[in-house]
């Protein structure tokens, strides 16, 4: 059959038009040559960094086991080493040390690095820089760049690293930390004419002996230790340091002291503790801590008193200002605390949550023993100060009454304040918590000045200056742990701080962390 076929329908394709396909495929194949070689890049990248896991992971491990009894840099670089090679790196090894057969680009197809840091050091290290009882193992190597070569890189650098634990059994070994890591100075500071403060291990039972820590740490650079004329010795005169030691009779007694700075003191002071200006960096040792959860109706003010509620008239606070003996529950305080008047609060064990308004120990009002056990010498318990929830938006804004938004913790009336943390739970050994994460994280929190001051546990305040008066005269017995921003210590007495870490919060881990 003969077909005839219609030709003025067809569509006939110019020279020009076709000569266009050339062009666009050239064009098509550098781009997905460009992809091509990303996807090499990228693939590359992830398997060097899978390699470069397996080795800083159990490497980290390893090295962790010499940080106690005391902290072995030369074992800890061997381990690491160690579990590196066996891991595929430094083939040209012959030794685990840091010599020219151990761990150096020398020896590694792609020239790797190890790096050993204790403690934790950079951003690599999270959270954890800075912190004694970690170790951190770094792998640093090299592969060709397929990409990169468009930009005239021929090689990526990926880096891998591991954090690792072997603390022992608390959060840190210090017993003063100032967070504070600007060039603000005395942020660290004992004032008040005759105010000595003595800082001594007690013994730990299992090895008869004391345990290992009430150091004294402050992270600001007020000062400049490069100048220093006289290493560990604190300089005398009216100059300006991280650590000051204030009027006329104050000192410090502490197993050991490090200032990023430099440490100055009055002329007529003495300083009895050694002395370490120009140290490292010193992280938060809570950091990423969770708080206690805050929901539901509020604690009732004292047995047979009002409730507190998260919204309307309940939301106002407690008023303890009629003479007597209050006994009161842990629970969630919508308002905060006000104590005044000759008011002798008792506390039974547990967690006391102020969402907003903070709590006032005015003159005449006391927080005492536990309630209903004439024996005992202290209340367990721990106090968290942060927002009421329901109004957070408000004090965010700036907005929000005092009884709403975060508050002040003020104990320092003239009268009874005996208190210890947790003795179990999630915040086993912590007495104080002003949340470092609430609207107004900088409200201060002080303790002291009391004519009975007797209390234990870690006092945490992360942006907040904490004020601790020993009183006027006699003495008093602080087994604290201040973790503050800023710290002050005051009030012209004698005041024991005996390091105890069986008091304080505890942080125990092994193995990997980060």
């Amino acid at each position: 059959m003969k077909t005839n076929v219609d030709r003025s329908h067809l569509v006939t394709t110019s020279t020009s038009e076709r000569g266009q396909v050339l062009p666009l495929t050239a064009l098509f194949l550098v781009v997905l040559l460009g992809i091509g070689a990303l996807v090499a890049d990228l693939g590359l990248s992830w398997m060097m960094r899978r390699h470069e896991q397996n080795a800083v992971d159990p490497a980290a491990v390893a090295a962790a086991r010499y940080i106690r009894p005391a902290p072995n840099m030369t074992q800890m670089e061997q381990a690491a080493c160690f579990y590196a090679r066996r891991n595929g790196f430094f083939s040209g090894a012959t030794s685990n040390d840091k010599s020219a057969n151990g761990c150096v680009p020398a020896n590694d197809d792609e020239g790797a690095t190890l790096t050993v840091n204790y403690p934790p050091l950079g951003g690599l290290a999270g959270q954890f820089a800075g912190r004694p009882g970690f170790v951190q193992v770094t792998i640093s190597a090299q592969h060709p760049s397929f990409f990169g070569r468009v930009f005239g890189r021929t090689v990526e650098t990926v880096t891998t690293s591991a954090v690792a634990a072997h603390t022992d059994g608390n959060s840190n070994s210090n017993s003063l930390i100032a967070l504070d890591d600007t060039d603000t100075c005395a942020t660290g500071k004992i004032s008040g004419t005759g105010t000595q403060i003595s800082i001594v291990p007690v013994t730990d039972p299992a090895t008869g002996d004391p345990f290992d820590g009430g150091y004294v740490y402050v992270n600001s650079t007020c000062g400049n230790p490069d100048s220093i004329q006289d290493p560990g010795v604190c300089q005398s005169g009216d100059g300006s340091g991280a650590l000051k030691i204030d009027s006329n009779g104050a000192d410090l007694t502490a197993p050991q002291v490090y200032v990023r700075g430099t440490c100055v003191k009055s002329n007529s002071n003495s300083f009895s503790s050694p002395l370490d200006e120009g140290a490292g960096y010193y992280a938060d040792p809570l950091y990423g801590l969770g708080p206690p959860a805050i929901v539901g109706d509020g604690a009732f003010c004292g047995i047979g008193g009002p409730q507190t509620h998260p919204t309307g008239s309940g939301h106002t606070g407690c008023n303890f200002n009629s003479a007597g003996i209050v006994v009161v529950e842990p629970g969630i305080y919508y308002g905060g605390w006000r104590i005044a008047n000759n008011v002798q609060i008792q506390l039974n064990p547990g967690i006391y949550i102020f969402a907003g308004g903070g709590i006032s120990l005015q003159a005449g009002g006391s927080i005492d023993v536990v309630g209903g056990d004439p024996l005992a010498e202290t209340a367990r318990v721990m106090f968290f100060s942060t927002d009421n929830p329901n109004y957070s938006a408000d004090c965010f804004g700036g907005g929000g009454a005092s009884f709403e938004c975060q508050g002040a913790m003020d104990f320092t009336a003239q009268s009874t304040f005996k208190a210890a943390g947790l003795l179990s739970g999630p915040y086993r050994g912590l007495l104080l918590w002003q949340d470092g994460d609430g609207s107004r994280p900088d409200k201060p929190v002080s303790l002291g000045g009391q004519t009975n001051l007797n209390i234990a546990g870690t006092i945490y305040a992360p942006k907040a200056l904490v004020t601790l008066s020993g009183g006027s005269s006699g003495s008093g017995v602080a087994a604290v742990q201040i973790i503050a921003w800023q710290w002050t210590v005051t009030g012209g007495a004698t005041l024991l701080m005996p390091y105890d870490p069986r008091e304080l919060y505890r942080l125990e881990q092994k193995g990997l962390v980060h």
